[in-house]
């Protein structure tokens, strides 16, 4: 820090107090009080008495100290108790500790008291040193005391000690130490100002003596010898003077206001069961009276754990973002001028995720706004009036059974603790974090958010106010599902099955025995045999050379997440030709088959578009209905068939729209029977007639055949191809885009004739997986898939990996690294660590190797930049009109990534 350390200097001796302050702008004397204090009685300047702070220093410096037998302590504070317990251990054969007052009313830690009496200290209490008697050398041999009884209290409190008139005892003595307090010595402090005890004088509010620039505190000043932790708020305190007056200003200390409880009682933990503090082993007095070794040994781990579960609050979790708190410092808030009645608020509430606590409550009412206004649910309220207002649930009920979606978007507004996150951390405590900026793992629109962390441990998730997608939203996925790879469960070694069991084994084993055994079902049955899976929550640079492994070995690559997509019949594209926010300008939105809460952030871009006055369609088959979407302009049920959409494509084609399409003719024979309903006529003409018009669907929640029908609707109606016209194909997964960019399009379908699957991050339902002879899967958490598996490995969560991911709307956003994982290999260091057992060598030593390959050989990414939207609105001029087999409308595909399936399970009212 830049500190330098002048020593072996004496002010006074070697350098004069004048020329300190005239080469420095400002002084800060600590100097402390380590003079031992007398007892003022007659002969305490014999040979053989010694200041207790002064005999410990030579023990600790390892000088000659020539006790004798009997030791004499005077003095009941910690100090004395060091000095009586460091005379047993020279080898005195009687120390005795003097003090005035009883035992119950000795300073001293009554640990330090306890443990003393048991190595034979010998305690008289009740007396008090009247004279040392010393032999014809001068050295003491002999102590009177005067026997004391306790009187009635003084100003402390406490009984004072009298004299027992004519009552005294006289002991043997060799060595008196006596450890009663110490005083200050100020020699050489020239012009500054003492106290009646010698003391330096300073200002308790600035810290500064009588001297202009010169600052003292800790024990030397104004009489106040206490422990060494003041001395160290001292400085804590008067840094911030010292600065100041280098500055040119003169400021006073301002302690920060905290809120306290004061009505905290035994009976406010009546519910909470009474545990006692774990023992530590130690040495007993036998083992550690002769010896300086360490005499407690500590907790173990589990005692350790079990002491810090006893913590019943450590305050509120939200003090270091709290915003009053913040602002009652900043306004030097006097509370007590306003001090009156206060509402105390009784409430019962066990949500999984959200904290609630009314009495911190200031009713600013944004948390209410934020759930109507914004999010559109309404799950809380202001109930009652006047000084009674507090915010609630609906109808008083728990918010966990009312309609909240659990996005925590109230958490993210509340300025105080009334309502907090409900850490997953096993012991909740107020954490002053670190923010990391990254982008959510879950669904495919892509939200920038900040991850907190202290040290490795995730502790939560906040919106990102700028985020190019997003703008300060998130589901309840992003919210609270950012730690599902390190929670309870996690794989951290390597497994194989043994005798139908899995058991651990090295990560050598693991390696080899994946390889070897891929490698002989190749040369048995083909190359094809052989199948790579990859998750679309991977980065695009763990899934690059995850399928650069299984190019290397003629593996075919696949995602159990694939769909077919059917827009690429129609618009030859395998993306979508729109993005997110075009739908904020659109005059016309259709939704097909939507389901909310796969993408809360694209129905609350439909609520603001419907704000903007675009006419929101929604059209879903019977058993899909969906909450919190009454902005929309008309809601449409349907059978489960494609039924309704081709009775709107044989309404258009009526209105004379498409004829100039490609493949025209055979598609109007395809819907030449097609019935047309009035809904499905108004709906046509309200597409077919707005200026601007928009599909959006999920593409693993509607058929390919459907997708393919909502993009001859598009291509009919020529809206297509045109910014704030077009498509808005919304993928299953943050990465899904990524993996089709690398070329990774194949879905269960590819695992026709495989006998050798190694699945990355993903879990594919056990029926996929019965004609295998072999299966290894590397997850965060023993999936089903990781069950019937040969071999396990542990993988990562997108928390500790650098890269990118590539939204639905083709958005290239950056991954950053939060935390450590407690496992050996990332995701690619596992691909790369099994090409290496083939001899195939991955060029990697980093992320950034991954990326700049990456980039080479991937056009798409070559002139992709960080944050920006790569081909921008699609033109599609390949479209051709495509004609469409009948089948389901919607067929929702289980999601096969873990951790999504994980959150959605502990998410609240998750349909």
């Amino acid at each position: 820090m830049g500190v330098t350390m002048v020593t072996n200097t004496k002010i006074g001796e070697d350098i004069s107090f004048e020329a300190i302050r005239r080469d420095f702008d400002a002084v800060c004397v600590g100097i402390g009080a380590w003079v031992s204090t007398g007892v003022r009685c007659k002969g305490e300047d014999a040979e053989g008495v010694i200041g207790g702070i002064d005999f410990l220093r030579k023990v600790v410096r390892n000088e000659d100290i020539d006790l004798g037998k009997n030791v004499a302590i005077v003095g009941g504070g910690n100090t004395a108790m060091d000095a009586c317990r460091t005379a047993v251990r020279l080898g005195a054969d009687k120390v005795y500790n003097i003090y005035r007052r009883t035992k119950d009313e000795m300073p001293a830690d009554m640990i330090e008291i306890e443990e003393a009496e048991e190595e034979g200290v010998i305690f008289l209490n009740l007396t008090n040193p009247l004279e040392i008697i010393s032999d014809e050398n001068g050295h003491c041999r002999q102590m009177v005391l005067q026997v004391m009884e306790l009187g009635e209290p003084d100003a402390s409190g406490r009984r004072a000690p009298v004299p027992v008139e004519g009552k005294t005892e006289t002991i043997d003595v060799d060595t008196v130490i006596l450890a009663i307090g110490q005083r200050v010595n100020a020699e050489g402090m020239n012009g500054v100002e003492l106290t009646r005890k010698g003391g330096l004088v300073y200002d308790k509010d600035t810290y500064m003596t009588a001297l202009p620039g010169v600052f003292a505190g800790g024990d030397c000043g104004n009489d106040k010898i206490s422990i060494a932790v003041e001395s160290i708020g001292d400085a804590k305190k008067s840094y911030l003077i010292v600065d100041a007056y280098l500055r040119g200003e003169e400021i006073k200390y301002e302690p920060n206001y905290y809120v306290t409880k004061k009505d905290v009682t035994p009976a406010t933990f009546e519910d909470r069961e009474r545990m006692c503090r774990p023992t530590m082993e130690q040495l007993n007095a036998e083992e550690r009276k002769d010896n300086f070794t360490e005499v407690v040994f500590g907790y173990d781990e589990e005692q350790a754990v079990e002491e810090a579960h006893r913590c019943l609050e450590c305050g509120c979790k939200d003090y270091f973002e709290c915003k009053l708190i913040s602002y009652a410092n900043m306004y030097d808030v006097d509370p007590d001028r306003l001090a009156g009645d206060i509402n105390e608020v009784e409430f019962h509430d066990e949500h999984p995720f959200i904290l609630r606590d009314p009495n911190k409550c200031i009713l600013c009412g944004l948390c209410v706004r934020a759930c109507d206004e914004v999010m559109g649910v309404g799950a809380l309220g202001l109930v009652k009036r006047g000084f009674d207002t507090v915010v609630m649930p609906a109808l008083e009920q728990p918010l966990s059974e009312t309609g909240c979606i659990s996005c925590g978007q109230c958490v993210s507004v509340c300025p105080t603790g009334a309502l907090q996150e409900n850490l997953t951390l096993e012991k909740s405590v107020p954490l002053d974090t670190e923010a990391t900026d990254t982008t959510c793992a879950y669904c495919s629109v892509g939200c920038s958010m900040h991850l907190e962390t202290y040290g490795d441990m995730l502790v939560k998730a906040v919106p990102d106010r700028e985020g190019a997608v997003n703008k300060g939203l998130l589901c309840g996925r992003g919210k609270f599902g950012f730690d599902c790879s390190v929670m309870d469960g996690k794989l951290l070694e390597p497994m194989a099955r043994k005798d139908g069991e899995l058991t651990e084994v090295d990560y050598h084993e693991a390696f080899m025995l994946t390889a070897k055994k891929a490698e002989s079902l190749a040369a048995k049955y083909g190359r094809n045999a052989v199948a790579v899976a990859v998750s679309d929550r991977y980065t695009n640079e763990e899934a690059y050379v995850i399928k650069k492994f299984a190019d290397s070995i003629g593996a075919k690559t696949l995602c159990f997440n694939n769909r077919e997509n059917g827009l690429e019949k129609v618009l030859g594209v395998n993306a979508s030709p729109n993005t997110i926010n075009e739908v904020l300008s659109a005059d016309v939105i259709l939704c097909a088959g939507f389901i909310a809460k796969e993408n809360q952030v694209i129905r609350l871009k439909l609520k603001q578009a419907a704000k903007n006055g675009a006419k929101v369609i929604l059209v879903n088959p019977e058993g899909y209905a969906q909450d919190h979407m009454s902005f929309a302009y008309k809601t449409v049920e349907t059978d489960n068939s494609l039924g309704f959409f081709k009775g709107v494509v044989k309404a258009l084609l009526d209105m004379g729209k498409g004829t100039g399409a490609e493949g025209f003719d055979a598609f109007k024979a395809s819907v030449e029977g097609a019935a047309v309903s009035e809904e499905a006529k108004e709906i046509a003409e309200l597409y077919a007639n707005a200026k601007k018009a928009m599909i959006v669907f999920q593409q693993n929640v509607v058929t390919t055949e459907a997708a393919a029908l909502l993009g001859d609707i598009a291509v009919v109606s020529g809206h297509i191809g045109k910014a704030r016209d077009g498509i808005l194909m919304l993928k299953a997964k943050n990465n899904s885009q990524g993996l089709v960019d690398l070329g990774i399009t194949a879905g269960a379908e590819a695992m026709e004739g495989v006998k050798a699957l190694l699945v990355f991050g993903e879990d594919p339902a056990p029926e996929l997986l019965k004609e295998l002879v072999f299966l290894m899967v590397c997850d965060t958490h023993m999936t089903e898939a990781a069950k019937l598996a040969d071999v396990v490995i542990p993988g990562t969560g997108f928390a500790s990996t650098y890269g990118t991911f590539t939204n639905t709307e083709r958005r290239l956003q950056v991954v950053e690294q939060a935390i450590e994982e407690d496992v050996v290999f990332s995701n690619w260091e596992v691909a790369a660590e099994l090409a290496h057992v083939y001899e195939v060598e991955m060029p990697f030593d980093d992320v950034e190797d991954i990326s700049d390959e990456m980039n080479d050989k991937l056009p798409v990414y070559r002139y992709a930049e960080m944050g920006e939207i790569y081909g921008g609105v699609l033109a599609c001029e390949n479209a051709k009109l495509a004609a469409v087999e009948d089948a389901a409308f919607v067929a929702p595909l289980r999601s096969t990534d873990h951790l999504m399936n994980m959150i959605d399970e502990r998410l609240p009212h998750a349909n």
